[in-house]
């Protein structure tokens, strides 16, 4: 257990006892009182008569502290509730579930906060569709790319010239434009800092005149197409999220971030799909990971490939996953797909829920490969959640979307939980930083205070030896 809850736990065990004791004397004066009264005025009660008086008394005023203590826990959960909110983009739906446990009160103000939150990011929300509506009065067509290519931004005008399937949001602008033509339009753009005129090529051998202007630090190209037809209004589509990257900072592999601050961490966030439970026997057959850096899930730069076992997948696993012999036949196999896929843990700090299964696999398969293995930094967002909420029976991923608001999209998909579990280490990140448990060392420690499902996780083999889980674990 860590330091601040161990002294949260404490605080709260010496002020019930002190409230128990200082509720025993009040019984006991209030029975001696009346006893007093009662002797003067020539009455004798029986003993067992003060005594039930006395126990009456005491159960009474305890059942009314319990009755608010309970209530101060439902302020608590309320509490680590908001800070769920403010720490996401898209605030959860007007049903959450999770404020049906808070109680009726503390729901009631959970469910005012967060139309507070709600109508103060609409306000942002107008002053995108006011841009957007500036873009859609533009004279010539208009379409924004990352430095990757992908369109995070295009109106009609564009679409007619460029062909809407081509230039839709998010795909590959080359799926419209020849390639190594664009480049290097692109590199002149970019050296000269400003726009430059050029002809784009297209893939069918169109040449189209253009303004090729680079984004500077939000990176990216914004091309500005001919004049379109008079008085024809335009659409706009976009999604300039697209741009955003995760800041460049990495930690050093053999040196694990134990004073970091958790919103300083590059948090790679991975789940796999496999053959079985067992990390004996069972293979991969899907990888999915996705970046992290704050409180920001950077959805875009990510893994989600398929994997060939090299054997029959038991028809007990493709039930949860519906993975099948057929989809993974032509994929590569975990040899081939292993490169991409520790260029981005290298460098991170991987999360996953229950990821001491996740990375005892992927050692297994490492040395079935014969490929080289280092066991990275690592948090668990099962056994956060289990420490920060002890009395919590289900944490299953689901349960735990339910209450932080999470939509679930692609379940028992690698990629798809491991966005799912990226949104709730986010809302947990923010509730550690609030109880004072700010660092990656910090926060590894109060993870080890689940103790239960510490240890079915070891009984299960998915964890080293107790005597490696804080400091020599990470270089195992």
């Amino acid at each position: 257990m860590s330091a601040p809850r161990q002294k949260a736990s404490a605080r709260k065990a010496f002020t019930r006892l002190l409230v128990f004791l200082g509720l025993l004397l009040l019984a006991a004066g209030i029975i001696m009182a009346v006893h007093a009264v009662d002797f003067r005025a020539g009455f004798s009660l029986p003993l067992a008569v003060l005594l039930g008086l006395l126990i009456g008394g005491i159960g009474a005023i305890w059942a009314g502290f319990a009755m608010v203590d309970h209530h101060f826990d439902e302020l608590e959960r309320l509490r680590g509730l908001l800070l769920v909110v403010a720490g996401r983009e898209d605030p959860p739906p007007p049903d959450w579930p999770a404020l049906g446990e808070c109680g009726r009160e503390a729901a009631a103000l959970g469910s005012a906060a967060r139309r507070a939150i709600v109508a103060q990011r609409e306000l942002g929300g107008r002053t995108d569709e006011k841009l957007a509506a500036v873009v859609a009065a533009a004279a010539e067509g208009l379409l924004v790319m990352t430095e990757a290519g992908l369109v995070s931004l295009v109106n009609e005008s564009a679409l007619k010239v460029l062909g809407a399937e081509a230039v839709a949001v998010g795909t590959s602008v080359y799926a419209a434009l020849e390639r190594d033509h664009m480049v290097e339009i692109e590199h002149r753009a970019r050296q000269t800092g400003e726009a430059v005129e050029a002809e784009l090529l297209m893939v069918d051998g169109r040449r189209i005149e253009a303004l090729v202007a680079p984004l500077g630090d939000h990176g990216g190209f914004v091309i500005s197409l001919p004049h379109r037809e008079p008085g024809r209004r335009s659409l706009v589509q976009h999604d300039l999220t697209l741009h955003d990257s995760p800041p460049a900072v990495s930690i050093d592999p053999k040196a694990p971030p134990y004073d970091w601050p958790l919103e300083e961490l590059p948090i790679l966030v991975f789940d796999s799909e496999t053959t079985g439970l067992d990390v004996a026997i069972a293979r991969i057959i899907s990888l999915g990971a996705v970046h992290c850096h704050g409180h920001r899930l950077y959805p875009r730069i990510n893994l989600d490939s398929l994997v060939n076992p090299d054997l029959p997948i038991p028809p007990r696993s493709t039930a949860v996953h519906g993975i099948t012999d057929r989809m993974v036949a032509g994929a590569p196999d975990f040899a081939a797909g292993w490169p991409p896929l520790v260029g981005m843990i290298e460098g991170a700090v991987v999360v996953g829920h229950s990821i001491g299964f996740d990375l005892a696999i992927l050692k297994a398969e490492c040395d079935r490969c014969g490929l080289a293995w280092r066991t990275p930094p690592a948090l668990d967002t099962a056994l956060l959640y289990s420490a920060l909420y002890p009395k919590e029976q289900d944490i299953g991923l689901e349960s735990l979307a339910s209450r932080f608001g999470v939509e679930i999209e692609g379940r028992h998909t690698a990629l798809g939980d491991a966005l799912v579990t990226a949104e709730i280490w986010i809302a947990l990140m923010a509730q550690l930083i609030d109880r004072g448990i700010a660092t990656y060392g910090a926060a590894r420690e109060f993870s080890m205070g689940a103790r239960v499902l510490l240890a079915q996780q070891r009984q299960a083999g998915w964890l080293p030896a107790a005597r490696n889980e804080n400091k020599g674990e990470e270089n195992g």
